[in-house]
């Protein structure tokens, strides 16, 4: 909690999300294109996340029982509540038909959190006496052109990228 509220998140959604992609193979594309794992607010979905993008990466197949293999692989299955916690994931999707909202309300709450962490860091350095007005004008400046180059702006791939995923899709 910071400043008595709790910071902005969608759990709900978050554990929708990654059910979803679990059950439909072209979620994970959708989703992959809008967040990251930091993007999560719980630990434990950002750690599912980062498995998925492990299977991508290996050309696997995204679903429970890869899900929890890639986890039990990297020895964090049980940081993330073990195979039930996963499995029930897949329990509450009711339709992966709003995925894309989902993920992109899931990205907004993320952006909220790191506005309010940049914003904190900002009012403490602007109490020190020591710290140059200036100086400061600018990190804050370079944080949020961070953010807003990392996680607003589309990351076109390159030709061969799109071309690769396109063979792929199509194999």
């Amino acid at each position: 909690m910071v400043y008595g509220k709790v910071p902005p998140q969608a759990k709900e959604l978050e554990e929708a999300v990654l059910g979803a992609v679990m059950l439909e193979k072209s979620a994970f594309d959708t989703v992959s294109e809008i967040l990251r794992p930091e993007c999560f607010y719980v630990d434990a979905h950002q750690r599912i996340f980062r498995a998925m993008q492990g299977l991508t990466t290996k050309s696997s197949p995204i679903d429970l029982l890869t899900v929890v293999e890639e986890l039990k692989l990297k020895e964090e299955l049980e940081m993330v509540g073990g195979a039930y916690f996963v499995t029930r994931l897949t329990n509450t999707v009711v339709s992966t038909a709003n995925i894309e909202a989902h993920a992109r309300i899931i990205l907004q709450k993320f952006l909220q959190r790191e506005l309010i962490r940049i914003s904190g860091e900002t009012i403490g350095d602007a109490y020190e006496e020591s710290t140059d007005v200036f100086d400061l004008l600018d990190e804050a400046e370079s944080k949020l052109f961070e953010i807003t180059n990392n996680y607003l702006r589309k990351n076109f791939d390159s030709f061969d990228n799109v071309l690769i995923k396109t063979i792929q899709r199509i194999e």
